[in-house]
């Protein structure tokens, strides 16, 4: 008969995983009085692709960590068991031949505790009477707990864990038959303690090794998970940069269906309602270009029955002209725009030598000729082909330099390099350049930079709408800089045509 044995004092710890960490978006706190230094912001995990893989991580961090402690309770409970079991059917077997040893033979105590078998490094010890016996010198009686003596010396089996010397061991203790006699066998704990450590290591490595792993696990599933949002974001960047046909398939991805079938229906209501501001707006410009044909052909008409000599009269005409002329340019402008977003694709594409098309712009420049002085080419620019139709072209170039004049003091430089696959054209001005924050609005249609000349002078504010359409009609790319005097650096980018 045993009794149950007590809480395992020495028992070493389970081990444990460290808890998953969650990320935080609370916004750093402010300062609450004068003084007080406010709190760097929190770490954050902006993009779709990084929060779901850390979520990933965060929940096989999580399951690693529960299973990691299931295991460790299950086998450590089953090695302690398997130990305890052992002990036991040790100790019971050396105390029955003990108790038939005392009565048959006549060997002393501790010849009859020396023959004994038992493991390697356990102790036996025997009390009779109080007498105590033992087969170790580093155990004895007093290193054994008083009340573990007590019970067993009363006739109470005692199964218990004990430091000795600052080792565990276990203690199973059996009463004999004679009064005031009992069987003691201590059986040490290092090889169980040595496997609970390496189990813990191993435990606690595969939890922390499961991190980095889920990690690239998790970035490599969730790229083709999240690639149709990347479609959708590309297909929205098309159509909010002019491309209205854009549309997403969903390559028969059930759930990517109704997001596609929304979207794509949004963007055919876009698309029509645009084509059709153009068209009316394309009709209203090309009606107005009759009545002022005809409105320059009497202007025409009556400055030529003028007054030579009337200056009043020479002022009037000459203002009514500018403005008649302003009118007209309007009105070109408006038809031109409005026409591509209509649809309509005039262009006529062909290889162009760039630096000539440039030198016969500048030549014209001012209409002095002598524009072609601030024209600079680069050697290895001098035979570049670009793709791009002629009209288009001289008509970029033509807006740029107006727009230098009107709005920047005029034009200081024009230059055509080539840079790796792709020709520029810089266009210098004497203005003072473009703020960071206006330099891609001025592009927009009836746009002008804050806080610099071109807010006050006049203008439709189509010119540069007009360069950025054609560009972009060419395959390339316009924007705008700060020169090495301070004023505007309009860039021209086209791809480069291979050719003979």
């Amino acid at each position: 008969m045993t009794a149950p044995a007590p809480p395992a004092d020495g028992a070493p710890p389970a081990a444990a995983g460290a808890a998953p960490r969650g990320t935080s978006s609370a916004a750093p706190a402010a300062a609450a009085t004068s003084g007080t230094r406010a709190r760097p912001p929190a770490f954050r995990v902006r993009t779709l692709r990084a929060r779901a893989t850390v979520a990933f991580a965060a929940v096989t961090l999580l399951l690693s960590t529960v299973l990691a402690v299931a295991v460790w309770v299950a086998v450590s409970q089953y090695l302690l068991g398997q130990r305890e079991r052992v002990t036991l059917h040790q100790a019971s077997s050396n105390a029955a031949q003990v108790q038939r040893s005392l009565a048959t033979q006549g060997l002393s105590i501790p010849q009859l505790l020396s023959q004994l078998p038992r493991e390697t490094g356990s102790t036996s010890l025997l009390v009779d009477d109080g007498a105590w016996s033992t087969t170790s010198l580093r155990i004895g009686r007093d290193d054994l707990p008083e009340e573990l003596r007590e019970t067993v010396v009363a006739g109470t089996p005692v199964r218990q864990r004990i430091e000795v010397n600052g080792e565990t061991m276990m203690a199973v203790a059996v009463p004999l038959a004679e009064l005031r006699q009992a069987y003691v066998e201590v059986f040490p704990l290092q090889e169980l303690d040595k496997t609970y450590r390496v189990l813990a290591t191993v435990l606690a490595v595969s939890v922390l090794g499961s991190v980095p792993l889920a990690l690239v696990v998790g970035w490599w599933v969730t790229g083709p998970t999240l690639r149709p949002l990347d479609r959708i974001s590309a297909a929205a960047s098309a159509i909010a940069g002019g491309a209205l046909d854009t549309r997403i398939d969903p390559r028969g991805d059930p759930s990517l269906i109704p997001i596609a079938t929304s979207f794509n229906h949004t963007a055919d209501t876009l698309e029509e309602r645009v084509r059709s501001d153009a068209r009316f707006a394309a009709d209203v410009s090309h009606e107005l270009r009759s009545p002022l044909t005809t409105m320059l052909g009497a202007l025409d008409l009556v400055e030529a029955t003028a007054a030579p000599g009337d200056a009043d009269q020479a002022e009037a005409l000459g203002l009514l002209r500018s403005e008649v002329v302003r009118f007209e340019r309007l009105v070109a402008d408006l038809l031109e725009i409005s026409r591509a977003d209509a649809g309509s694709n005039d262009a006529a594409v062909e290889p162009v030598r760039l630096s000539a098309l440039t030198r016969e712009v500048m030549s014209r420049y001012r209409g002095d000729g002598a524009g072609g002085a601030l024209l600079t080419v680069a050697p290895d620019a001098e035979e570049v082909l670009v793709c791009a139709d002629k009209r288009r072209l001289e008509r970029v170039l033509s807006n740029l330099m107006e727009n230098a004049d009107k709005y920047a003091g005029g034009v200081t430089a024009v230059a055509v390099l080539r840079a790796g696959e792709v020709a520029r054209i810089l266009v210098d001005d004497a203005g003072p350049g473009v703020p960071e924050a206006d330099r891609t609005r001025i592009f927009e249609r009836f746009a002008r930079g804050a806080g610099s000349i071109r807010t006050r002078t006049e203008g439709s504010g189509l010119g540069l709408a007009l360069v950025a359409r054609h560009v972009r009609a060419m395959d390339g790319r316009v924007h705008v800089e700060d020169n090495s005097s301070g004023g505007a650096r309009f860039v021209v980018e086209l791809p480069i045509e291979e050719g003979p």
